[in-house]
């Protein structure tokens, strides 16, 4: 199977969304990520108001035999009134590295399909969101476990600045990540924190 990484709109195709969403579905729903229905619904909801964000930027793995969407990743610009950003900000403040969401670009969501997950996807996608932003650091949650996620991003060079954030209407405890940019940069990984 060839694999092509694509940046991608909401707009471009009206079927992407179902298709997002799908994946999204498939590659949460087992442990130990375990998202329930009504967590892939309000993904489903999000999806077109984060498209209006500033900085917004999506990317899709598609099966180039097939056509089919195999993964996607998408984030934007972090800024104070996102309910997000609003809600990790406090925690930064308290850890004394507030100056992460400083000129920060959010990663929201990275999804790679099962079957064909460990094949360097989540790599590529990772690097064409991240690549050639005009921001000096990048940040993202994840769940505060020892997830494929959380090593994946690890590897990246993405370090833990908040171990635990409760978000509202989540059964799980998240984690704060950081990394600086552009990602080739040294001295771009922070140091580890811990609230």
């Amino acid at each position: 199977m060839e694999v092509e990484i694509l940046a991608a709109s909401l707009t471009d195709n009206g079927s992407l969304q179902a298709d997002l969403v799908d994946v999204y579905r498939r590659a949460f729903r087992g442990s130990p990520y375990a998202k329930s229905p009504a967590e892939v619904d309000a993904f489903a909801r999000f999806l077109p108001v984060h498209a209006g964000a500033p900085g917004y930027r999506l990317v899709v793995a598609t099966d180039s035999d097939e056509g089919k969407v195999v993964g996607f990743s998408y984030g934007r610009t972090a800024a104070r009134g996102q309910p997000w950003y609003d809600l990790v900000e406090g925690s930064l403040q308290s850890a004394g590295l507030g100056e992460w969401l400083i000129d920060a670009y959010q990663i929201v969501e990275m999804a790679v399909a099962p079957a064909v997950q460990r094949r360097g996807i989540g790599s590529r996608l990772h690097e064409r969101l991240l690549s050639g932003l005009p921001h000096r650091r990048a940040v993202l949650t994840t769940m505060a476990a020892d997830t494929p996620a959380y090593r994946f991003y690890w590897s990246k060079g993405w370090r833990v600045l908040v171990e635990k954030i409760m978000v509202p209407q989540l059964p799980r405890p998240y984690r704060l990540m950081g990394v600086g940019l552009p990602l080739a940069q040294a001295g771009n990984r922070p140091k580890a924190a811990t609230v």
